[in-house]
């Protein structure tokens, strides 16, 4: 298809409609080799609630719990201190309001899904050596597109990415797919005790946890877990307060996919100096920096061979995993500047990364690192 030569920019449409039963991948692209689960070849039966129940699973010895996690339990014994009761006090009661939102969000799942066939709770795990290399030959070949890093919600910026496609082109049926920067060993992370990471935020207010499958634990060092059709039933935390969004007509809440993949927790890191950029912490063995690069590509590779040409992105692992935040945004501009990725792959690029600092584009936080190094960039 011939487009235009000024176009810089092309974003496309939000898939709602139903899927075929069983159908989960174009069997004319030769990537789609997946290991399906076992009810992915019968369709769903709304009076057959067994494939809508969640796999549940209990934290690891060796499972990292992101830092607000461990703040969620308060002592009875010693009391709070002075200085610190008001801030333990709402960090207790805003973790256990999280919690009793993972617990309804459980129970109404369900009974959602079984109404939506269009979103099957499916998901996939791709394991060395998958998925495969990209081959420039299957490249769509879209126009260069640039990065946008934008200070908000993974959730919202994949719905608004979508709604606005909707008045560019319908050229692309997939649902815009999502990064979850994941709990290695526990599905969801700490969710069900009112944890409040990224990957948390996304089970609050989706069917994500219904496809994250006990069986894919851990994730491998190099895999990806991916699911395809996510239902969003909630607003954000933030601005929402996780208020249900109409559940009366579920054929209308918005679907997005979503890969899910562990970064490093808390690496060794190391203070250098970089010319032109002064001291700054990085990567202190090589070997971290090539696995955090291959679980980038990881990311690109799942997207692309599922076809989806819509992505947001984010810092992974630059929260509690303590992960180097000038390193790894380095890392995925060195990845999406590798001829493999190259060529046209993707419509739309954006890291929702948010400005916690609140210190805008200068800032020392994520967002301001990301921003400057990832912003504007031609992918």
């Amino acid at each position: 298809m011939a487009d235009s030569p000024g176009r810089k920019l092309v974003q496309t449409v939000l898939n709602l409609r139903s899927e075929r039963p069983g159908d989960i991948g174009d069997s004319r692209s030769p990537y789609f080799v997946r290991r399906p689960e076992s009810n992915t070849t019968a369709p769903a039966v709304p009076g057959n609630q067994s494939q809508y129940q969640m796999e549940d699973i209990k934290p690891s010895a060796p499972s990292f719990q992101s830092q607000e996690s461990g703040m969620s339990t308060i002592s009875t014994t010693t009391g709070f201190t002075n200085d610190s009761q008001n801030s333990q006090l709402a960090v207790h009661y805003r973790h256990q309001n999280l919690a009793s939102v993972a617990a309804e969000t459980t129970a109404l799942l369900p009974n959602i899904l079984a109404t939506a066939p269009h979103a099957p709770p499916n998901g996939y795990l791709y394991a060395p050596p998958k998925p495969p290399r990209l081959v420039q030959k299957f490249c769509p070949g879209f126009p260069k597109t640039a990065i946008r890093i934008h200070d908000a919600d993974t959730y919202d910026t994949a719905i608004g990415l979508a709604e606005c496609a909707k008045f560019i082109t319908v050229r692309d049926k997939k649902p815009v797919c999502v990064l979850n920067m994941a709990n290695a060993y526990n599905a969801g992370g700490g969710w069900k005790r009112g944890a409040l990471a990224q990957e948390e935020a996304l089970c609050y207010r989706s069917s994500l946890s219904f496809t994250l499958k006990l069986r894919y634990y851990p994730i491998p060092e190099t895999g990806a877990i991916y699911s395809p059709t996510v239902l969003v039933i909630r607003a954000n935390m933030n601005e929402g307060g996780h208020k249900l969004l109409d559940l009366s007509r579920p054929e209308k809440l918005p679907v997005v996919s979503v890969i899910s993949v562990a970064a490093l927790c808390m690496p060794d890191v190391a203070a250098r100096s970089v010319e032109g950029v002064g001291a700054r912490e990085v990567f202190k063995n090589t070997e971290d920096r090539e696995i955090t690069k291959e679980k980038m590509r990881v990311i690109l590779r799942t997207a692309a061979v599922n076809q989806h040409r819509r992505l947001v992105l984010g810092a992974l692992g630059c929260g509690a995993f303590q992960n180097p935040k000038e390193e790894v945004a380095d890392c995925w501009a060195e990845v999406f500047q590798e001829r493999e990725f190259s060529g046209g792959w993707w419509e739309s690029v954006i890291f929702a990364v948010m400005d916690d600092r609140g210190e805008g584009e200068d800032g020392d936080g994520n967002f301001g690192v990301f921003y400057r190094r990832l912003n504007g960039m031609m992918v």
